[in-house]
């Protein structure tokens, strides 16, 4: 029994042949590494640019919150000049100032000031606390301007309280508590600056 091919399937694979099917095959298999690379390069951008966005919303909050902070040592410089401007302005650096502002307002509103009592706290930040009990009396309306001079005042009052302590034919008795500050005096460099003269 001879069975015969057709015509048509009788072909001869050569090595041409061989080659054509190889490059093929390759033209294929770089064709899908390739579609995969693109996909993948597209997912990473767009992870990439979810990631950034992130990165500069979290840049821009940083920014925000170190912004007080630049300058901050100029800050400093300008804060303890102030705070020496104030203390040398507002703070004496004895009694002798803070006894004569409140005769002066007292006389200047008509108000009689008596039984003034000092009581000295200790130093802190270079400033004394110097408690006052002082007794007012007058008419209602120049005790009102008396306390409102002393709030004004270019020495520094802080009013701790007042009570009424009588009255009597339209002239009110006032016993009132403030407070000011004395401002603590370098004396330390003259001291040494005077032991070491001869």
């Amino acid at each position: 029994m001879n069975l015969q091919r057709p015509a048509w399937f009788r072909v001869r694979i050569t090595v041409l042949h061989l080659h054509y099917a190889g490059v093929l095959l390759l033209c294929v298999t770089n064709l899908v590494l390739l579609t995969r690379v693109v996909l993948t390069w597209n997912r990473v951008r767009a992870g990439d640019a979810a990631q950034l966005q992130q990165h500069e919303a979290n840049y821009r909050a940083v920014m925000l919150k170190t912004k007080p902070l630049r300058g901050l040592d100029k800050k400093i410089d300008i804060a303890k000049l102030a705070q020496s401007t104030l203390y040398k302005d507002r703070f004496p650096q004895n009694y002798s100032p803070v006894a004569a502002e409140l005769g002066a307002l007292a006389a200047k509103n008509n108000v009689l000031l008596s039984r003034v009592q000092y009581a000295q706290g200790k130093p802190d930040e270079g400033l004394y606390e110097v408690r006052m009990d002082a007794s007012l009396s007058g008419d209602y309306a120049p005790i009102v301007r008396f306390i409102n001079g002393l709030e004004r005042d270019k020495i520094f009052f802080v009013i701790d309280s007042l009570g009424l302590s009588g009255q009597q034919s339209g002239m009110v008795n006032l016993r009132m508590r403030l407070t000011t500050y004395l401002r603590v005096e370098d004396t330390a460099p003259l001291k040494s600056a005077a032991r070491e003269k001869p």
